[in-house]
């Protein structure tokens, strides 16, 4: 059985189709939940601007108008976290590291066979990057996240962001100079 694309799913969830609205819900949360979570640092509140976000796009899933369904979620998603700040709820950011630990779960290091010093390793570069991307600029730490993490095209930010082409471009090569002198200040690596 083929699996329906994104417009083929937003076209039927647009004529009132909810379970394809599920499938793409289904397609992106983790996507949506992993940005909310380094953007905001809290996994509660990333789990409830993850939800308005989702439930927003429904709601507002007439005016969508083609292009990339995943940026148009993306910009709702930041939307909503903006919202958030908006309505001051105050929380400090906490670094990935000590999310993880509350929740009990640790990064995926991939192959099995990385024995206990190289994980150990891995995971204390994964503490050191995190710890200096919250310190970021939130314009650049965010279109960091959107293109190094979650993987979006330029083209895709640009949109999410309503930003031009050549902002996020700038944006990215200052983050990334910026992170790469906290990374060198902090003495972790």
């Amino acid at each position: 059985m083929e699996i329906p694309n994104d417009d083929e799913l937003v076209r039927r969830a647009q004529e009132g189709d909810l379970d394809a609205f599920n499938k793409l819900v289904e397609r992106y949360q983790v996507q949506m939940y992993n940005l909310a979570i380094r953007y905001i640092g809290d996994p509660f509140l990333a789990e409830d601007v993850t939800q308005e976000a989702f439930v927003a796009a429904w709601k507002a899933l007439g005016s969508f108008r083609g292009g990339s369904f995943r940026s148009w979620l993306f910009r709702i998603l930041i939307n909503e976290a903006h919202d958030l700040r908006r309505r001051h709820v105050k929380r400090t950011p906490g670094s990935l590291d000590q999310i993880l630990e509350e929740l009990g779960e640790f990064p995926q290091m991939g192959d099995p066979h990385i024995g206990p010093e190289e994980t150990a390793v891995s995971a204390a570069t994964f503490k050191a990057i995190e710890k200096c991307i919250q310190k970021l600029p939130e314009e650049y730490k965010l279109v960091l996240l959107l293109v190094d993490v979650q993987g979006l095209s330029y083209d895709e930010v640009a949109t999410a962001l309503r930003l031009p082409l050549g902002t996020v471009k700038s944006r990215l090569f200052r983050g990334r100079c910026m992170l790469r002198e906290l990374l060198k200040d902090s003495g972790e690596l």
